[in-house]
């Protein structure tokens, strides 16, 4: 390609890995459009292997390309890496990705690359493409980390700071100090030797406001609750029959109940899924856009304790019943329990394996009841903060 015709260098890459849920790309995501809404010249692509991005970005203006996607299953509580839907093993999309990575970055020439989460990647992913990066000296890479971020040992290795000193250039933590109080941010800054940017929470729901113009008061709600089970784990079967079994319990009178549920091939899952189907006054959906709408129209919501479902109930200030899953990493439970010294019962949690009819029953018809909500002020415009500090780098950039 001669000189003048080489494409300008894009301006902004995002990139999210992926494997269960949706909490990275959901993140990546609200960024993404915060950047085309503020600063709308900026040439700005996200790159992740989540199948799902096209329902978070709904008609929203970020485009996106989509990798060979991650698959994992829990086992005892740790994730473990399987064939995707390619069918590829999990160390073959790891060297097929980490290839199209490297491809990707040397045709665009991205002067700015934000990355979620690991600075080098799931499987080391992004190496090539940094080091890369780095040989043409143009690219400037930030890292984007969640409030609490658990016991990810990924994160917390001698490869991943290796990586972060010597390729990127700025953090940022996507949480409130206010809430969270200052140790993640002391240990995010011994670990790699930079005081991260608190930005606040990124809200995907706040900035899919911005682009939809809801409000999320606009409407009363008309729906008893709205039920989250995105993807299904290695007890997310016997909690899902005792949470139809309590609605069973309640009965139609509380008002229709949505359901958005991930796909699964248990079969014990199916049964119950069709249980809840005789049942009038509930609906079954996949997860999507749909979802967003009817969280604003429920008096209440039933969803596992990750990074974006819990500040989605933040924006709404809606009770919610947090369902916390075994997971090793304790990221969820550390971070619900800060959340609810702050917001007393209007979180109330329940750890997936100890779910049992009546237990759920009495815990929803409190949280059902709850009209008076008293969440403080909790700062929710990580996604436009996050923005506008990659934005006005641009503009120092440019001077």
């Amino acid at each position: 390609m001669s000189e003048k015709t080489r494409m300008k260098p894009l301006d902004l890459l995002i990139y999210a890995h992926d494997g269960r849920g949706l909490g990275h790309a959901s993140r990546s995501v609200a960024v993404g459009l915060a950047v085309r809404r503020l600063f709308p010249g900026l040439r700005t692509l996200f790159v992740t292997g989540m199948k799902q991005t096209a329902d978070l970005i709904g008609d929203g203006p970020l485009d996106w390309m989509k990798l060979p996607s991650y698959e994992t299953r829990v086992v005892d509580g740790i994730s473990q890496g399987c064939r995707g839907n390619s069918n590829l093993t999990d160390q073959e999309l790891g060297s097929v990705r980490a290839g199209i990575l490297r491809d990707l970055v040397m045709r665009l020439r991205p002067r700015c690359v934000l990355s979620d989460h690991m600075p080098q990647g799931k499987h080391r992913e992004l190496l090539p493409a940094l080091t890369a990066s780095a040989s043409a000296g143009s690219t400037r890479w930030i890292l984007g980390l969640r409030g609490v971020i658990g016991d990810v040992k990924s994160v917390w290795s001698d490869a991943a700071t290796e990586t972060f000193r010597k390729f990127y250039t700025d953090i940022l933590w996507y949480g409130d100090p206010s809430v969270l109080g200052d140790d993640m941010p002391k240990r995010i800054a011994r670990q790699f030797g930079q005081t991260p940017t608190a930005t606040g929470y990124v809200s995907r729901l706040a900035e899919w406001c911005h682009g939809n113009n809801p409000s999320p008061s606009a409407e009363a709600p008309s729906l008893a609750a709205t039920v989250s089970i995105p993807w299904f784990g290695e007890h997310s079967a016997a909690f899902f029959e005792a949470l139809v079994s309590a609605i069973e319990g309640i009965g139609p009178a509380a008002g229709p109940w949505h359901f958005f549920l991930g796909s699964s091939e248990d079969v014990s899952i199916t049964r119950t899924e069709e249980r809840l189907r005789r049942l009038p006054y509930c609906r079954l959906f996949k997860p999507g856009e749909d979802y967003l709408h009817a969280l604003m129209r429920s008096r209440m919501a039933v969803t596992y304790g990750g990074y974006n479902s819990l500040t989605d109930l933040l924006f709404l200030k809606r009770p919610g019943l947090i369902v916390l899953r075994g997971m090793q990493d304790q990221e969820q439970q550390l971070h619900v329990n800060r959340l609810r010294a702050l917001v007393a019962d209007n979180l109330q949690a329940i750890n997936e394996t100890e779910a049992r009819p009546d237990k759920l029953e009495f815990l929803l018809r409190r949280q059902m009841q709850l009209t008076k909500q008293t969440y403080p002020a909790i700062r929710l415009d990580g996604a436009e903060t996050a923005a506008r500090l990659i934005g006005k780098a641009f503009e120092r950039d440019d001077r």
